[in-house]
C-alpha cells in the first residue's frame, strides 16, 4: 500500500472520529439545554408565585383594615384614582397567574388556583368600589365571598402550589446536574476513544515509514559528509522505496560529477578570481551610480515637497503675527473699558490674552523652524551632480572651512571661533567629486563651529571656542579630521546623528539634512568612511577617510 493511500485512509479516519465527537457533543449539549430550560421555567414559576403571594398579602391587609372601619357612617370612599390603582394591582397579579399557568405542566391544579384567584379578585374589587358608598353591600360581599375565597386561595391553594413548585425546582436542579454529569462523561469518553484511535493510526503509519525515513536520513548524512559511494538499498514497495532508489542513483551521478568538477576546478579557479575582481569593481561603480541616482531623486522629491508646504507655512507664520496684533488691539480696547469691568473678569481676560499671545509666539517659532527645514530641502535639491576631477584636497578643505566661518559670521556679527589648520603637504592630488565633498566639509564645519560658539556664549571667558582642522596621508588612504570643543554628542543620540532630519540644534537652527547627506556622499559615493569620536561636554571630532583611488 502506497503512502498516499495510507494518508487518505488516515484522513478519513480522523474525519470519522471528529464527526463522532461532534455528534456526542451535540447530543449532550441538547440534553443539557433541555435541563437548563426546565430549571429556568421552575425558577420563573416560583418567582411569579412569590409576586402573587406578596400582592395577596398586601391586598388582604388593606381589605382587613378597611373592613374594620366599614361600620363607621362617616367613612369616606376611595377616589377614582385609588380604585384604578387597586384594580391595576389585582390585574397585574392576574397576569402573573396567567403567565404561571403558561409555564406550568400541571394544568388542573393551576386552573383551580387561577379560577379561585379571579373570583377573589372580583370580590375584593366589589368591596373596594362600594366601601364608603354602599357599606352594606361592601360588608356583605366581603363576608359572603371575599373572606372564604381569601382563606381558600391564600391558605390552601397557594401554599400547595408553592410546595409543588419547590419540589419541581429541586427535581429540575437534580436533573440538570445529572444531565451535565452524564454529558461530560460522554464527551470525555468520546474524546478519549478518539484520541486513542488517532494515536493507534499514527503509530501504525509511523512504524511503517519510520524505518524508511531513518535509512534515508542516514544516506543524506553520509552523502552530505562526502561519501558518494554510500547506498541505501531500502526494500519497501512504496514512495520511500522509490525515493531510496532515486537517492542511490543521484549519489552515483554526483560521484561522477564530482570527479568531473575536480578536473575542471583548477581551470575555472583563475577565471573565477578574475571575475570576482571584476564584479567587485562593478559593485563599487554601481554603488556610486546608486548614490548619484538617490541624490537626484531626493533633490526632485524634496523640491516638490518644499514648494507644496512652503505657502501653508507662510500663512501660519503670517497669521500668527496678525493674531498677536489683534491681541494687542484687544488689550488696548479692554484697557479703555477697565473702569467699567469687574476686576476679576478683567484679570481673567488679561490672563487669557497672555496665553493666546504665548501660543501665537510658539506657533511662529515652530513655523519658522519648519520654514528653515524647507529651505534646507530646497538648498539640497538644487545641488547638481558633480563630476570626478583631480582635486587638491588641502585647498578644497581650507576653502570651505573659511566659507563656513564667514557664513556663520554673516548671520551673527558677534560670532567668533578660532580656526586651527594643519594640512599634510604629502597628500597627493585625488580623483573625487569636489562639488559634493565640499558640501560635506561645509556641513561638518558649520556644525562644529556652531557647537563651540554656543558653548562659549554659555561659559563666557572660561572657554575659547576652537575649530581644529587636520589632514593626513595614510598611504592608501587620506584622512580629514574636524575637531571642535563644543558640548560633544551624548551617548544616547550618537547612533542617530546620520539619520535624515535628526538634529541637536535648537528649533530654527538646523534642518537635520547635513550629516545624513554627508554620510551618503563619503561612504556610498566615494567609498570612504565617516565616523565620529566624542566626549559629552568636552569635544566632538568627525573623521573622514577617503581612498586614494
Amino acid at each position: 500500500m502506497t503512502l498516499r493511500v495510507r494518508f487518505v485512509f488516515t484522513f478519513l479516519g480522523i474525519i470519522a472520529l471528529f464527526t463522532f465527537n461532534t455528534a456526542v457533543y451535540m447530543i449532550g449539549n441538547s440534553r443539557r439545554a433541555a435541563a437548563v430550560e426546565d430549571l429556568r421555567r421552575a425558577t420563573a414559576r416560583q418567582s411569579l408565585l412569590a409576586s402573587v403571594q406578596l400582592t395577596l398579602n398586601d391586598t388582604q391587609k388593606q381589605i382587613g383594615v378597611l373592613s374594620q372601619i366599614a361600620s363607621e357612617a362617616a367613612a369616606a370612599g376611595a377616589s377614582p384614582i385609588e380604585k384604578s390603582q387597586f384594580a391595576g394591582r389585582l390585574q397585574a397579579a392576574e397576569n402573573d397567574v396567567a403567565h404561571f399557568r403558561e409555564l406550568s405542566s400541571d394544568s388542573a391544579s393551576v386552573a383551580d388556583f387561577e379560577k379561585s384567584f379571579k373570583q377573589l379578585s372580583a370580590s375584593w374589587q366589589v368591596f373596594y368600589n362600594n366601601f364608603g358608598e354602599n357599606q352594606t353591600k361592601a360588608i356583605t360581599e366581603l363576608a359572603l365571598r371575599g373572606d372564604p375565597l381569601s382563606t381558600l386561595v391564600i391558605q390552601n391553594l397557594l401554599p400547595k402550589l408553592q410546595r409543588e413548585e419547590v419540589q419541581r425546582e429541586q427535581t429540575a436542579g437534580d436533573n440538570f446536574r445529572s444531565v451535565s454529569r452524564v454529558s461530560d462523561q460522554m464527551t470525555f469518553s468520546a474524546f478519549f476513544v478518539s484520541a486513542f484511535g488517532g494515536l493507534i493510526i499514527l503509530w501504525l503509519i509511523a512504524r511503517d515509514i519510520g524505518g524508511g525515513l531513518k535509512a534515508l536520513s542516514a544516506g543524506a548524512v553520509a552523502v552530505g559528509g562526502g561519501n558518494l559511494d554510500y547506498r541505501i538499498n531500502l526494500r519497501q514497495q512504496n514512495e520511500l522505496g522509490d525515493l531510496a532508489k532515486a537517492f542511490d542513483d543521484m549519489a552515483s551521478r554526483l560521484g561522477a560529477a564530482r570527479r568531473q568538477l575536480t578536473a575542471a576546478h583548477q581551470e575555472e579557479k583563475q577565471k573565477s578570481e578574475a571575475l570576482a575582481n571584476a564584479l567587485d569593481e562593478l559593485k563599487k561603480t554601481q554603488d556610486r551610480l546608486l548614490v548619484q541616482q538617490k541624490l537626484a531623486s531626493l533633490g526632485t522629491l524634496t523640491a516638490g515637497i518644499a514648494h507644496e508646504i512652503k505657502n501653508p507655512l507662510n500663512f501660519v507664520a503670517n497669521f500668527s503675527g496678525i493674531l498677536r496684533s489683534l491681541i494687542e488691539d484687544a488689550r488696548e480696547l479692554i484697557d479703555s473699558q477697565k473702569d467699567r469691568m469687574d476686576p476679576e473678569k478683567m484679570e481673567f481676560i488679561n490672563e487669557t490674552l497672555t496665553h493666546i499671545d504665548t501660543n501665537a509666539v510658539k506657533i511662529r517659532e515652530h513655523a519658522t523652524r519648519a520654514d528653515n527645514i524647507v529651505k534646507g530641502m530646497l538648498m539640497h535639491s538644487r545641488g547638481q551632480r558633480g563630476q570626478i576631477q583631480a582635486t587638491n584636497l588641502n585647498s578644497l578643505v581650507s576653502e570651505y572651512i573659511k566659507l563656513a566661518y564667514h557664513g556663520l559670521r554673516a548671520l551673527d556679527i558677534n560670532f567668533n571661533v578660532t580656526i586651527e589648520e594643519d594640512y599634510d603637504p604629502a597628500i597627493p592630488t585625488l580623483n573625487l567629486i569636489p562639488h559634493d565633498l565640499s558640501r560635506v566639509i561645509l556641513n561638518i564645519a558649520n556644525n562644529g563651529a556652531f557647537a563651540a560658539y554656543q558653548k562659549a556664549k554659555r561659559l563666557g571667558d572660561r572657554l575659547k571656542p576652537t575649530l581644529r582642522v587636520k589632514t593626513k596621508n595614510l598611504g592608501n588612504q587620506v584622512e580629514i579630521r574636524i575637531w571642535d570643543n563644543g558640548d560633544g554628542i551624548p551617548e544616547e543620540i550618537r547612533q542617530k546623528i546620520f539619520e535624515p532630519f535628526f538634529t541637536t540644534k535648537p528649533a530654527g537652527s538646523g534642518t537635520g539634512l547635513g550629516l545624513s547627506m554627508s554620510y551618503e556622499i563619503v561612504v556610498k559615493q566615494h567609498g570612504g568612511e565617516l565616523r565620529v569620536e566624542t566626549e559629552a561636554g568636552r569635544f566632538a571630532e568627525f573623521i573622514i577617510t577617503l581612498p586614494r583611488t
